[in-house]
């Protein structure tokens, strides 16, 4: 009779090929339940996007036939638990990851690929947020088909405009289509500071926020005022995209 001590020490052998460690050291392996010949738990992945999630779903069912039983019938739910990546999260405190996606120019695809990691992870069960901080230049708007709806508010906070399945803000819903902002710096950053702190994003695993091309005051604030996980620099082989 298979019992879970035999499962989960099959499963030690199952390492995670980024973290280094076994499944079971790392806690991944949940809700395990044995019913005769039949094994079923959940393998809780740090991301939904994990680029080796069948791998590891092959390689548990392996290591299960091998040492456990060659005629166990083994159900996996692949789910996840996206980690916290940022050291001080006191600004967006309900937000798990942040991901600034930059470029050196404009026109080089920055917004598109904003918006496409942002789908992919959605996608994928993530709870996601894209965050417009281009200011003079809002694009998300347009390119979700959006660019017609105004936030509500609850309280004294904006509710984020929401589109397959990923929450969005951006000046564009604030201002007519064509109304021309001419911002100084200071106002710039204000509006940067308060999509942040004046939005109701709720909980989420990543938050995408889609910078100006170049450098700027935008730039400053996003890195002053929000601790991030990582940036995307965004590019294109052509020379001018780079100068």
């Amino acid at each position: 009779m298979i019992n879970k001590e035999e499962v989960l020490k099959a499963l030690s052998y199952v390492d995670d090929p980024d973290l280094n460690k076994d499944l079971v050291t790392l806690n991944m392996i949940q809700s395990l339940v044995i019913e005769g010949n039949k094994i079923s738990f959940d393998l809780v992945l740090t991301t939904p996007a994990c680029p080796m999630k069948d791998s590891i779903a092959n390689a548990c069912r392996t290591a299960i036939s091998t040492m456990v039983s060659k005629t166990a019938e083994v159900d996996i739910n692949i789910t996840s638990n996206v980690q916290v990546s940022r050291d001080n999260n006191t600004v967006l405190s309900s937000v798990k990851n942040i991901v600034a996606v930059a470029s050196g120019k404009g026109g080089v695809g920055k917004s598109t690929v904003a918006l496409n990691l942002a789908r992919t992870l959605s996608k994928a069960g993530a709870k996601v947020g894209l965050l417009d901080a281009d200011i003079h230049g809002p694009s998300v708007p347009t390119l979700l088909g959006t660019q017609n709806e105004k936030p509500a508010m609850e309280g004294n906070l904006m509710l984020p405009i929401e589109k397959d399945g990923i929450k969005t803000m951006s000046i564009g819903y604030l201002v007519e289509s064509k109304q021309a902002l001419v911002w100084r710096g200071p106002m710039l950053s204000k509006a940067i500071t308060q999509f942040c702190t004046d939005v109701k994003w709720g909980e989420l695993d990543y938050l995408f926020v889609d910078l100006p091309p170049g450098t700027g005051d935008a730039h400053l604030s996003i890195i002053q005022h929000i601790p991030l996980s990582g940036v995307v620099i965004v590019t294109t082989p052509e020379e001018v995209a780079v100068a």
